[in-house]
C-alpha cells in the first residue's frame, strides 16, 4: 500500500464518526488532521486526501474549489445525497459504520494512484 505517510484532513466530522475514521485510517500509517469547518477558499493543498461529512457547510463550493481529493461522509447513506456530492466533484462517498475494505479501495484509488499514475505519465 502506497498511503503510508500521507496527510489526510478530517473536515466537519462529528466526533464519533471522526474517530471511527481516525482509527481506521491511523491504522494504515496515515497522517490524519482536523478541522471543524473548513472554507471553500482556504489552501489544501498540503492534504493528499479530504473527507467531509455531508452536512458540512459549504460543501459544494469546498468539492468545486479544492484541489485535494474529497471524500463525502455521511451517517445515512441517501442516493441523492451521493449522486449530488459526485455531480460536485467529490471522489467517493461512504458511510458509516466503516468498512476496511471500503477505505482501503478508497486509499488506494486517491491516493495511491498518484504514484502509480506519475510513473505511467513518465513512461
Amino acid at each position: 500500500m502506497l498511503v503510508q505517510g500521507k496527510s489526510v484532513l478530517l473536515a466537519g466530522i462529528e466526533p464519533m464518526l471522526a474517530e471511527d475514521l481516525s482509527q481506521h485510517l491511523s491504522a494504515r500509517g496515515l497522517k490524519i488532521h482536523e478541522a471543524e469547518n473548513i472554507e471553500p477558499n482556504e489552501s489544501r493543498e498540503k492534504y493528499d486526501l479530504v473527507f467531509c461529512e455531508t452536512r458540512q457547510p459549504g460543501l459544494f463550493a469546498l468539492l468545486r474549489a479544492t484541489s485535494s481529493p474529497v471524500v463525502v461522509v455521511s451517517r445515512v447513506p441517501e442516493v441523492n445525497e451521493w449522486l449530488d456530492a459526485m455531480d460536485a466533484g467529490a471522489v467517493d462517498y461512504c458511510a458509516a459504520p466503516f468498512e476496511r475494505e471500503q477505505l482501503d479501495w478508497i486509499l488506494e484509488s486517491t491516493i495511491g494512484r498518484g504514484k502509480a499514475s506519475s510513473m505511467a505519465a513518465a513512461a
